[in-house]
């Protein structure tokens, strides 16, 4: 039994550096990197109240843009004035392929907007929304203290490296039984 719990604990100390690695990755390439066609974004805004809320983490794949369909979340780049440079994730409310330049264009909107957002092509979208996080968003909504975020990276880190460092490097009493 002691020897399955430290397993256990092994697996999940691994999954969180896992987990960290890549946040880290995102934020130090700002997302214009995957690893895995993943993208982990961070909502900011209201526009899709009840579906997300300001701070919820949420899981993005890179998607081929014909599988795209009305309805799906996507997170895009605007490039129109006033979201320039601004990752936006808002669902599809129409899909189009253009035969003179061979791309698809879309136009998306906030659930909670009014108004549709300017049209886009494929070139702007990161992927579909493919997964939304509670206890992430949770830890998100937190860490966007930057002192609680460098203090959670910090504390969670060191605690992970040093179970894994002890782990494989330390044996302990219970290893003989």
């Amino acid at each position: 039994m002691k020897q399955l719990l430290k397993t256990l604990k092994i697996i999940s100390s691994v999954i969180l550096i896992l987990i960290l690695v890549l946040v880290l990755f995102q934020k130090l390439t700002d997302s214009k990197l995957t690893i895995g066609n993943i993208y982990i974004f961070q909502v900011a805004t209201s526009s899709m109240v009840p579906d997300y809320e300001v701070g919820d983490v949420i899981i993005v794949k890179k998607t081929a843009p014909e599988s795209l369909e009305v309805g799906d979340d996507v997170t895009y780049l605007g490039s129109a004035p006033g979201v320039k440079d601004l990752r936006i994730t808002h669902r599809i409310v129409e899909k189009k392929f253009y035969e003179q330049d061979g791309k698809y264009y879309f136009r998306t909107k906030g659930i909670a907007n009014e108004v549709e957002d300017p049209q886009i092509n494929e070139d702007n979208i990161y992927g579909k929304v493919v997964y939304h996080t509670i206890l992430f968003s949770f830890l998100g909504r937190l860490l966007t203290n930057m002192i609680v975020y460098y203090v959670v990276f910090i504390v969670i880190g060191v605690s992970v490296s040093y179970d894994i460092i002890s782990s494989l490097l330390i044996k302990g009493d219970d290893d003989d039984e």
